[in-house]
């Protein structure tokens, strides 16, 4: 819960994400303020709205892994990021480290907050960016996705997308005889990619629309790109190091103005099970698990969705939903399922973090390797019940 010791300027709280904002202080046109980052017990899958289960989801494993990977990359590659600390339920700050080595896993981080400018859509003429750079207001989120990807697993939307000819293998750098699974060239590694964010749909775009878009000089964008590899590779080493396999990610930026100059720095959250696609014991780790779940429920309702998304996408509707034609509420996981990916995303944080943070098993001898390994397996075993 978010720490009932702190007051407020105002809380923001969409239907479409998980995240609760407690504002400190409101960012003017040319300071950037403060806020609390919550992440509340439900779900966020498709853009369809939160999804609140018979067993709230535990994410404080996304805060502790965000926080976790702020600080490992501010200290290692002197990364800068929105990112304070971490707030306990009493409000005391707190580094990842502090919280793991008191074994708790606080659902709230303290960030930099900036402004959200969103592009507008004129029917005829599509979605206008001119306001990036924006003329009066210097700090904001990038309106742009960063993605890295290492590999291209068969739940990609890489494969959609060439299925559906938006795009080819070639487009990627990539030789054509690839198939889903396929590992990566080495020399190719990572394939970036860029997508909107404020939009109804994301929408893939190439690196020149991307910059475009974002407004942007050829060395800041070449920056920027430098910047996501750099981390993108740090976060996959890193990974390697605790056993995962990491297949892709996301990166969000700001822009703040520091001293006189422009600065983008890391947002939202780098490297969790919400973010990217990690895989251990042959098993992938992340929010995929719920998203794989809810189309082999809802076969029916996952295809009026997307046919709704494209709808919104060609018309500029901000709101996809109201185009949707199923009024049946999705069937939502079985309580079994909650529970197992509840423990696989524990077990993997602590794995990640290198400490037992969730009690998991009774067995004190056995290593977080061996928790993960054992809830990727009843993990497993739910899966095909």
């Amino acid at each position: 819960m978010m720490a009932d010791t702190i007051r407020y300027q105002k809380v923001i709280e969409k239907d479409t994400s998980v995240k609760r904002i407690g504002i400190l202080r409101e960012p003017t046109a040319t300071v950037f303020g403060k806020a609390d980052m919550t992440f509340r017990p439900v779900a966020s899958a498709f853009d369809i709205g939160t999804m609140e289960f018979e067993v709230p989801l535990d994410n404080t494993t996304v805060s502790l892994m965000a926080a976790f990977n702020f600080e490992l990359l501010k200290q290692i590659h002197g990364i800068d990021s929105h990112y304070y600390g971490l707030v306990s339920p009493e409000g005391e700050l707190l580094s990842a480290r502090q919280a793991i080595s008191r074994g708790i896993a606080p659902n709230t981080m303290r960030v930099l907050f900036v402004n959200r400018i969103k592009p507008q859509h004129t029917e005829g003429q599509g979605w206008d960016y001119s306001m990036f750079p924006h003329p009066e207001i210097n700090n904001y989120v990038h309106p742009m996705e960063f993605i890295a990807r290492y590999s291209l697993p068969q739940a990609s939307s890489v494969w959609e997308r060439i299925a559906g000819g938006e795009i080819s293998l070639e487009n990627l750098g990539l030789p054509a005889h690839l198939k889903p699974g396929n590992q990566i060239p080495d020399g190719s590694k990572p394939i970036l990619e860029y997508s909107t964010k404020f939009e109804p749909d994301d929408r893939f775009v190439t690196p020149a629309e991307a910059q475009a878009l974002l407004g942007m000089t050829d060395e800041r964008f070449t920056a920027l790109n430098a910047r996501t590899r750099t981390v993108n590779n740090a976060m996959t080493d890193y990974a390697a190091t605790q056993g995962f396999e990491r297949l892709d990610g996301k990166i969000e930026y700001i822009t703040i103005v520091q001293s006189g100059a422009t600065v983008d720095l890391l947002g939202d959250a780098v490297c969790t099970w919400h973010e990217d696609r990690l895989r251990a014991y042959g098993l992938g780790i992340s929010k995929q698990r719920l998203r794989d779940e809810l189309v082999r429920l809802n076969p029916k309702w996952y295809a009026d969705l997307k046919r709704a998304k494209a709808e919104a996408r060609e018309s500029g509707v901000e709101d996809f939903r109201t185009l949707m034609q199923q009024v049946v509420p999705p069937q939502m996981p079985s309580r079994e399922f909650l529970l197992a990916m509840n423990t696989l995303f524990q077990a993997g944080t602590n794995q990640w973090v290198g400490a037992k943070v969730y009690d998991l098993y009774p067995n004190k001898t056995e290593t977080t390797k061996d928790n993960l390994e054992r809830a990727v397996n009843e993990f497993n075993h739910v899966r095909a019940a």
